[in-house]
């Protein structure tokens, strides 16, 4: 793999002050906003990487020398020589997958050592009893949410039951056999499973030695690390509004993503987040079940769709598209304390008539709504009240200002940035990580 030119991307241009340590990113939608490409531009620049919550659900896709990377649980950082990366407690690991994926960035020439990549002890453990039982949950439910069905929400519920394996458990022989036989004992399908699936139960016993070097105190070494003025980005994966409290429960992912989940998930006290960025895009996905008041299901959501390449990095499945939920970006501001966001693939929206924001919902019942409800069942049975702007069919530059987007499109971002009460700083034109306007620039 060729070296990396990392000089081309500089904190200084995307919003962030040069005394900021400590930055924050969270996906400020439900998912698939791009974080893995900003990620990657914010790493350049950083000493540690920290992906906080989450598991195999998520995909984060970046492209490192033109060639397009997909990563599900190392952070989007791992390409940059000069940084560490960290898995945190609040992370949940599939083993077998995690060392596949760690073969499939060593054949890319990135040199994995244990002090460049830190696993938490802390950190549960998805076996292939928790996939079989997401498997069952979802196939056997009248009003399944949608999971990906790779155990996530299984493990994090093993968690809180406090009946979960953890990593620095599970790479210790005697300790994970203790785990299998407890379970053996307490659910009568463990021990059958255990037969059925053979193969795979072997390919996670077998992870657990080439996993070992690497499980390690991590959240004392990031505080360390914090205390020593590194620049330290705390990843997470999925969006806000997938979050378990602040998210449209039940349709959620099982963990904390937005900026709060960071501080729990690594023991780091808020006072040491100088920054907040939420990514989004200049459109709305969501992959899933669960209310989407803006959803288009007409032929611009079909164009947007194909225009965006809107299919799941994780499971390939098509999202769901509408217009820009001005009110449900504003909540995502507050909660977080997002102080910048990045508004991604605007060249999506080129050549439409008009573009929309949702500024408001009305529900047969309650009325004007100009916040975010916190029920799902009221949030499916509001409509969308836009404010509609002009399009333009002026091709957005690939590098450069803001100052060189068509107007049209400058008046949209003007308006986003002024109703959702944040900063939009940079603005995505393409994949690439040069593919991107900035503001001041």
């Amino acid at each position: 793999m060729e070296p990396r030119d990392d000089n081309h991307f500089r904190q200084e241009r995307i919003g962030m002050a040069a005394s900021t340590q400590v930055t924050v990113l969270v996906g400020a939608q439900w998912g698939d906003e791009g974080k893995g490409k900003w990620i990657d531009v914010l790493a350049a620049d950083g000493d540690l990487v920290v992906r906080y919550q989450g598991g195999n659900n998520a995909g984060h896709t970046l492209y490192v020398a033109g060639q397009k990377v997909v990563l599900h649980q190392l952070p989007s950082g791992i390409f940059h020589p000069r940084q560490t990366s960290a898995l945190a407690a609040g992370v949940v690991i599939n083993p077998a997958q995690l060392v596949a994926e760690m073969h499939k960035v060593r054949d890319q020439d990135v040199h994995l050592t244990p002090a460049r990549l830190w696993l938490s002890g802390r950190a549960h453990v998805i076996t292939p009893w928790h996939i079989h039982v997401d498997e069952q949950r979802e196939s056997r439910s009248k009003s399944a949410i949608g999971t990906t069905k790779r155990g996530i929400g299984p493990t994090y519920g093993d968690k809180a039951a406090r009946s979960g394996l953890r990593v620095g458990d599970y790479v210790d022989a005697a300790a994970r056999a203790r785990w299998i036989q407890r379970m053996t004992e307490v659910e009568p399908e463990f021990g059958p499973l255990l037969q059925r699936s053979a193969t795979a139960w072997a390919a996670f016993e077998a992870a657990a030695n080439a996993l070992q070097p690497f499980v390690c105190d991590a959240e004392s070494l990031i505080r360390t690390a914090v205390r020593a003025g590194k620049k330290v980005l705390l990843e997470g994966a999925q969006g806000a509004l997938l979050d378990l409290d602040h998210g449209t429960y039940p349709f959620v992912t099982s963990s904390s993503t937005g900026a709060g989940g960071a501080c729990q998930s690594i023991g780091l006290p808020p006072r040491h987040i100088n920054r907040v960025i939420g990514i989004a895009k200049g459109y709305v996905t969501r992959v899933g079940s669960g209310p989407f008041p803006t959803e288009l299901q007409d032929d611009i959501g079909a164009l947007l769709a194909a225009k965006g390449q809107e299919f799941g990095a994780t499971t390939g499945r098509p999202r769901r598209v509408g217009w820009l939920d001005g009110v449900a970006l504003r909540y995502v501001v507050e909660v977080n304390g997002l102080d910048t966001l990045v508004l991604n693939k605007m060249d999506i929206l080129t050549g439409l008539a008009e573009v929309k924001m949702c500024t408001a919902y009305r529900h047969p019942r309650l009325g004007l709504l100009t916040e975010l409800p916190w029920s799902s069942d009221v949030l499916s049975a509001c409509e969308p009240v836009y404010q509609t702007f002009p399009g333009w069919s002026t091709e957005i530059p690939k590098s450069g200002s803001m100052d060189l987007l068509p107007p049209e499109a400058k008046a949209f971002v003007a308006a986003a940035a002024a109703f959702c009460g944040a900063e939009i700083a940079m603005v995505g034109t393409g994949p690439g990580p040069g593919d991107a306007l900035y503001k001041n620039r």
